[in-house]
């Protein structure tokens, strides 16, 4: 009931009565007439852009080439800096003024050929797929499995863990397709791997403490169904303490309810390699300059890198190539924005946020007249909402920025829940305004990181349609009377 409570004081809040006492906006002092005059020019301004992306989208060729001719694009990879060189030739070919950021990452990983099979008490051979970054095996290495099912398993086992291939937790709790929206779909999915019991710190200090023990392998569920895969990790962009992979959530399943059982034993191969030294990754940054406010930004994004077990179409092809379009739409319009309008393609949003965090500290002294960010970062899925991230005090301003786009794009109202987990939150800790887009599934739980994330999946009308929306976002914020306001500075917790 005292949740319930919340939520009605909550939408309250959000309806618009005490907004003067959440922000002291210089919205509040704007006349009606400025606002409908305000309005009015947006309304028509958003049907234009929404009208130039459906006649002249270059955003499926673009997707194509992307994810058919680069392919995968891991952090650090060959492909990945070659997908980099190649978006700012087409921000260049729209006339984007545009360049790149460059950083280094320790070591570049190279996926091999992985084996496993489960030994006895049963033969059967098991689909595995290292985890990024981790160390390989000293070839195929025999163990017995232990199975723990959560942390407070660890001290019986102090000691025994040597040459033992783990699993690390109970087999996953699938999801029911009745999942909200994209996020809901994949930030909170099975348990035991996207989001374990005790959160991901939980599941940090597992991994940790198992690895200090010296196993021949630690084993992830996927968390999917259909025998589909999953993949994460970096560590830094350094090799593991310990070779880790996934396996499906059905092997992993058998492997558990086996070990429960009796003894297993298993053989695993795990053959990933690593470059030599240090290698650079890139993101593509192009703006269209403001003609009142140039040193006021406005920035859209979407990640560029992907994981490697697919094409990178849904994650994050589709956000990246949509940021791109949107560049092209506002350029192609010939509009001047009041203040500058920045597009950012990041790298290394899989592996923590090493592109988003070059950026912040390469534009360190513009963070303060940085006035808004939106990220587009779950698939092809229609986006139907914009998430305030809790930054109530910025609703006066972003809800007279968002009612126009409701109008073009049929959107459900600004969203109250926090979702983070993508570029956006780097801005958002340093004070900046920053948001995220609400998108349908369209598949996304099952493309997210597995090998089904390819172009086929992609659903053209419904990511051009985000693609405008971006922009009409974008030149909404940009044309406002006042800048949207900024919060307290947040400092990133310890392991993330």
């Amino acid at each position: 009931m005292k949740l319930r409570i919340h939520l009605y004081l909550l939408l309250l809040v959000v309806a618009g009565m005490p907004f003067a006492i959440l922000a002291q906006s210089s919205s509040a002092v704007r006349s009606d007439d400025d606002k409908k005059t305000y309005r009015s020019a947006m309304e028509e301004a958003d049907q234009k852009i929404y009208a130039e992306v459906k006649a002249h989208s270059e955003l499926m060729k673009n997707l194509e080439y992307l994810t058919t001719s680069i392919g995968a694009r891991l952090t650090g990879s060959k492909q990945m800096q070659q997908a980099s060189d190649w978006t700012l030739k087409r921000f260049h070919d729209y006339g984007v003024e545009s360049h790149l950021e460059s950083t280094d990452i320790a070591h570049a990983y190279y996926r091999g050929a992985d084996t496993a099979e489960i030994v006895s008490p049963v033969a059967h051979l098991v689909g595995i797929r290292a985890m990024g970054w981790s160390k390989s095996t000293p070839g195929e290495v025999s163990g017995k499995v232990v199975a723990l099912s959560s942390i407070d398993d660890l001290p019986k086992y102090k000691g025994k863990l040597a040459g033992a291939i783990v699993l690390t937790s109970k087999p996953a709790e699938i999801p029911s397709d009745e999942a909200e929206n994209a996020y809901d779909a994949v930030i909170t999915p099975a348990r035991g791997l996207g989001r374990p019991q005790g959160g991901f710190g939980e599941r940090i200090r597992i991994m940790r403490a198992v690895a200090a023990e010296q196993p021949a392998a630690i084993l992830l569920d996927s968390g999917k169904t259909d025998n589909l895969f999953n993949m994460g990790g970096a560590a830094r962009y350094q090799p593991s303490d310990a070779p880790q992979a996934f396996i499906a959530h059905e092997d992993y399943s058998l492997i558990y309810r086996l070990a429960q059982a009796g003894p297993v034993t298993m053989k695993i191969n795990l053959t990933g390699t690593f470059s030599p030294g240090p290698v650079p990754a890139s993101i593509t940054v192009g703006e269209i300059r403001g003609s009142q406010f140039p040193e006021e930004r406005v920035i859209i994004g979407g990640h560029l890198d992907s994981w490697d077990l697919g094409q990178g179409a849904l994650d994050n092809g589709t956000g990246s190539m949509a940021v791109l379009e949107a560049a092209r739409t506002l350029k192609a319009l010939g509009w001047k924005p009041k203040r500058t309008i920045t597009f950012i393609l990041f790298t290394g949003e899989e592996q923590g946020g090493i592109g988003v965090d070059t950026f912040m500290k390469n534009h360190a002294a513009e963070i303060p007249k940085m006035d808004a960010a939106l990220v587009h970062d779950t698939g092809t899925g229609r986006v139907f909402s914009i998430a305030l991230e809790d930054l109530y005090e910025t609703a006066p301003l972003m809800t007279e920025v968002y009612e126009p786009l409701r109008e073009v794009f049929d959107l459900q109202p600004l969203s109250t829940r926090y979702f983070g987990s993508s570029d956006h939150v780097a801005f958002l800790r340093a004070g900046v305004p920053s948001y995220f887009c609400i998108q349908k599934p369209a598949h996304y739980r099952e493309a997210h990181h597995s090998q089904t994330d390819t172009f086929d999946k992609v659903i053209p009308d419904e990511i051009n349609e985000g693609a405008a929306l971006l922009a009409a976002w974008a030149w909404n914020v940009s044309e406002m009377p006042q800048a949207l306001p900024h919060h307290a500075t947040t400092v990133r917790p310890a392991g993330q």
